[in-house]
């Protein structure tokens, strides 16, 4: 119930906003909220926009009866613009079709970097748009990510923006803002970390990132995505399982920090990480046991982080920022940065659970 309130006095606060000094009103019950936001290819030189909206049939008294898949509504236009995109789809409603409380963007994962790169530049250009809204790359397509909602979700909660929003519920951090990735992409030598939401039957897996630079789109399987969470400080309450060998163990509850700086070494640029893991040993006994773990469970970390860095060297990205570090500390242009050297210090210092 409280929910219903919040949302009635959104609507109304939102009502209040379109209430323009003179001319034609766009009341309450003529405007229609878009909450998200889904883009797919569309025919040549233009975009397949779905807008979807909170179902205005909703009432108190009938919150218990409507199903997940009824509370929200998505319409669809194809247009090279988002705001062409409205103009379509206002002609399909009898609502004023607001965008200033768009929650989150999907953007298929098909996109080429050229569209992408455009479609968050159509974003940030267009006035009533929110750049504070979270953007995530979607398969198989962007409106399936958009019409995939778990039914612990109730209006006017859309649940990736949930989901984004909360840094201590896992352990992935992968939350970005559109207005992150176009700043991102002002600087050519920046690379714009995005996460990747998969459709998995009924319900959406946000395991995945992309990689986005001006020219590529970069795809990254689930154990670089948390290794680069690794490198960058943004794993918390992780796992990490030591493969079968001479040591088998599991660790939970992980606390990572991590600190990255730049040195020079003979006139040559070096980038120096420095990562701690804390966390506790599943069944650990003896003390001895414990620190074989601990070496090797820091191998482990230093070779998945330098073949991740080596991976993205060879794909000219820098998901890292270490060329932008280089910038700053040497007033370099990207295009004079010399070629960078890794090394990476695990000091992993778990503590067996006790009782």
């Amino acid at each position: 119930m409280k929910i219903r309130l919040w949302w009635k006095v959104l609507v109304m606060g939102m009502g209040m906003m379109l209430l323009p000094g003179c001319g034609t009103v766009a009341g309450i019950s003529q405007t229609g909220i878009v909450l998200a936001l889904a883009v797919d290819p569309g025919p040549a030189g233009q975009y397949t926009w779905s807008f979807m909206f909170p179902n205005p049939t909703i009432t108190p008294s009938s919150e218990s009866s409507i199903k997940p898949s009824e509370e929200f509504y998505v319409l669809q236009a194809k247009a090279p613009s988002l705001m062409q995109a409205v103009e379509d789809v206002s002609a399909l409603t009898d609502r004023y079709v607001y965008l200033g409380d768009v929650q989150f963007v999907a953007v298929n994962a098909e996109f080429s970097a050229s569209d992408v790169v455009h479609l968050i530049h159509l974003l940030i250009n267009t006035g009533e748009f929110p750049p504070r809204a979270w953007v995530t790359m979607a398969s198989p397509s962007a409106k399936a990510v958009l019409k995939t909602s778990p039914p612990e979700e109730v209006v006017p909660t859309v649940f990736l923006s949930n989901y984004f929003s909360c840094q201590v519920c896992h352990p992935v951090q992968l939350e970005t803002r559109v207005w992150q990735v176009w700043d991102d992409l002002l600087v050519p030598s920046h690379t714009a970390v995005i996460p990747w939401s998969v459709v998995h039957g009924r319900t959406l897996r946000i395991s995945r990132s992309v990689w986005l630079t001006p020219y590529q789109v970069i795809k990254c399987n689930h154990s670089q995505t948390i290794d680069w969470a690794m490198a960058m400080g943004k794993y918390v309450k992780g796992a990490l399982m030591l493969p079968s060998g001479k040591e088998n163990g599991f660790a939970e509850s992980l606390r990572l920090s991590s600190s990255r700086q730049l040195t020079r070494v003979h006139r040559q640029v070096m980038a120096k990480w420095n990562l701690t893991l804390n966390g506790h040993w599943e069944a650990v006994g003896r003390s001895v046991r414990e620190q074989r773990l601990n070496q090797e469970a820091e191998r482990l970390v230093l070779h998945h982080i330098l073949q991740l860095y080596q991976w993205a060297q060879k794909h000219h990205a820098d998901p890292f920022g270490v060329i932008n570090q280089e910038v700053w500390t040497s007033q370099a242009t990207s295009s004079q940065i010399p070629p960078l050297e890794v090394t990476v210090h695990c000091r992993i210092t778990p503590t067996a659970r006790t009782g």
